[in-house]
């Protein structure tokens, strides 16, 4: 799995600055993993901390955390590799410009949503979204055409569908020949996937083992039920269908922060997993 690892600091330097708003990286931290979920989680202190770092460490200025962090600078170097750009900044890309881009946002991106909203081509939508205005979309079975997406984004969301590999395959489907998969998902390489819940045969939810929610513990959110915690073997599942890259910072957080980044394989290619290749978008 090493050969799949990109750091980031060999793209972008220490320069400290977020890669959002672009303003010196002045960092507030809180406590994002509650002791509830610790415990479900099983997760030893320094993997608490790790998550802690991932979730509750946010720039002060614009309030993007260490995960929208990490996919910001992962759509960055897509978004440059494919038009010959040097963005460092999502606050300093010229969105309107990127006229060919067409580009699924599959639930909130945080504060990456709204510079995404200045993108002509996006398709944003909101799992059992109620406001008409907001399109709904389901990952098991996504009503968009075939090949109709340069890049799909998710973030944090695969854990929370009942059926992740039929999704996958879902995003494959909608996403160009040559188009890129970039997401993230809560995961901890050392242990394998649990499924903690299922969909029954009268499309009821079975809970397998103790219940475990992300987002508002309190609130016991159905949206944020966890269906899978990930494992080693999810990067499996991924490479089944796409070629894979792991994009990852090698300071504090480690993987656990990193971003997937699938690039689809079109039939009768010699695409070696963890190799780019070069796609037709233009600004």
């Amino acid at each position: 799995m090493k050969k799949l690892y990109r750091d980031f600091q060999t793209i972008y330097g220490l320069n400290h600055l977020c890669p959002l708003c672009g303003k010196v990286k002045e960092v507030i931290c809180r406590t994002a993993i509650g002791d509830d979920l610790a415990e479900d989680w099983r997760l030893s202190p320094e993997l608490r901390r790790a998550f802690d770092y991932r979730e509750g460490c946010s720039c002060r200025h614009c309030g993007a955390t260490t995960r929208i962090m990490n996919l910001a600078l992962t759509l960055l170097e897509v978004i440059n590799l494919n038009n010959s750009t040097g963005y460092q900044f999502a606050a300093d890309v010229d969105w309107q410009s990127l006229t060919a881009l067409r580009l699924a946002e599959i639930n909130n991106c945080g504060v990456l949503h709204d510079y995404l909203g200045n993108l002509a081509g996006l398709s944003y939508s909101e799992y059992g979204s109620a406001d008409p205005a907001i399109r709904s979309e389901d990952l098991r079975r996504l009503s968009y055409e075939d090949n109709c997406f340069d890049i799909v984004l998710t973030s944090d969301v695969l854990e929370h569908v009942p059926d992740y590999r039929l999704a996958l395959h879902e995003i494959s489907r909608v996403l160009k020949p040559d188009g890129v998969f970039i997401l993230t998902v809560p995961w901890l390489r050392h242990r394998k996937t649990v499924v903690k819940a299922k969909i029954d045969h009268q499309g009821m939810v079975e809970l397998l083992s103790k219940a475990s929610y992300h987002g508002d513990y309190n609130l016991r959110l159905t949206d944020y039920l966890v269906f899978y915690e990930f494992g080693y073997d999810f990067v499996q599942d991924l490479q089944n269908i796409f070629a894979v890259e792991i994009y990852c910072h090698h300071g504090f957080g480690g993987l656990i922060t990193s971003v997937f980044v699938c690039r689809g394989r079109a039939p009768g290619n010699d695409l070696t997993p963890g190799r780019p290749r070069p796609t037709a978008l233009s600004r």
